[in-house]
Parts: C-alpha cells; sequence; structure tokens
C-alpha cells in the first residue's frame, strides 16, 4: 500500500511482525521505490511473514538527506513491529550502512566504499554482502576488500552476474530471505 512518512512516498505491507526497510539506489541515477529488485525482494520477503517498507528519497542530498529519510522510515517501522533490518542496494547500501546499527541486521548489495559526502559504515549487526562478479561500478576486489574489514558477525555471496542482476532476480531474492530466516529472531 502507499503512504506517506513524514513526506517520504513510501510502499508499505505490513504481513507480519519482522520488518525490512529496503533502500533504493541513488536518487539521480533513477532510484526509486518501484526498483525491479528490490520489489522482487519485498514480495518474496512477504511471502514468509516479513513486512516490509520501500521508499523514495525527498531528492538528492550528498547521502545525508537520504540517511535522515531512512531514520524517519526505521522509526516508523519499529513503532509497529518487533524486529526491523534493513536492505540497501548501491548506493542505498551506503545509506543503509550508516543505519544499520538501529536495526537486528543488515544486506548489503553491491555495496560501494563511498559515494557523494558518506562513506560505508561498519555495525555490530550480522550482515550480508551480495556481490556481483561483473559489476561494472565496483570491482570484485572491491567488494571483498570492504567485507574482510567489516566486524563480525558477517557473511558474503558472490552471483555471476553483473550490477543490475538481470536474470538472478530470483536468486538474490532467495539469498536475502535464507539470511533473514536464519538472522532474525
Amino acid at each position: 500500500m502507499k503512504i506517506e512518512i513524514n513526506g517520504i512516498e513510501s510502499s508499505y505491507e505490513p504481513v507480519g511482525k519482522k520488518a525490512v526497510l529496503l533502500c533504493p539506489p541513488h536518487p539521480l541515477m533513477g532510484g526509486n521505490r518501484f526498483d525491479a529488485r528490490l520489489v522482487r525482494i519485498a514480495n518474496e520477503l512477504n511471502k514468509i511473514g516479513f513486512s516490509t517498507l520501500i521508499f523514495d528519497y525527498r531528492g538528492y542530498r550528498e547521502g545525508i538527506g537520504e540517511i535522515e529519510d531512512a531514520k524517519t522510515c526505521i522509526e516508523f517501522l519499529k513503532s509497529r513491529h518487533s524486529s526491523v533490518s534493513i536492505l540497501g542496494y548501491s548506493f542505498g547500501s551506503v545509506v543503509a550502512s550508516n543505519v544499520a546499527d538501529l536495526c537486528s541486521s543488515a544486506i548489503f548489495i553491491s555495496p560501494l566504499p563511498s559515494i557523494g559526502s558518506i562513506s560505508f559504515r561498519d555495525s555490530k549487526v550480522p550482515k550480508l554482502l551480495i556481490m556481483a562478479k561483473r559489476d561494472q561500478f565496483v570491482s570484485l576486489s572491491e567488494s571483498l576488500d570492504l567485507f574482510f574489514r567489516l566486524s563480525e558477525p558477517r557473511d558474503f555471496v558472490i552471483l555471476d552476474t553483473d550490477h543490475f542482476y538481470f536474470g538472478k532476480f530470483d536468486v538474490l531474492a532467495k539469498k536475502v530471505c535464507d539470511f533473514l530466516m536464519i538472522n532474525v529472531f
């Protein structure tokens, strides 16, 4: 269902007590709550009983404003759910990493080391990094370097695809669901 949270346009599906906030890619590159990867993941999460919220950033604000948008959405979800996890794709992974300690677990798809005025941050929560073997924007070696700098608990998956995960949406969604089923209590 379409909702607005303090001026943030969102798609919210309340189907269970546990929730996942999905952070879209860069808004200047067309990233929004209708991103095909995020919608597919949200649909699969809904099927296994996770509520989902995908939101639009309120414009591009150097990453700082996008982090504030994510915090607002986390507060909304925490007031309605027993557990909130976060997932970010590309630019959204950097945003998500900056608020992951407010959540119970985190998933980062094609994580970037930094973009705009923000950098990827470590967190104490269980985290999964999903990387593309042929990513056009962040090399596999950069993603692995980022992974090995992160604290435990951590895990990673490498998929044989590019940054856009075309042809791998189902595999991507399954990896996310599998991780959350194990790491969210």
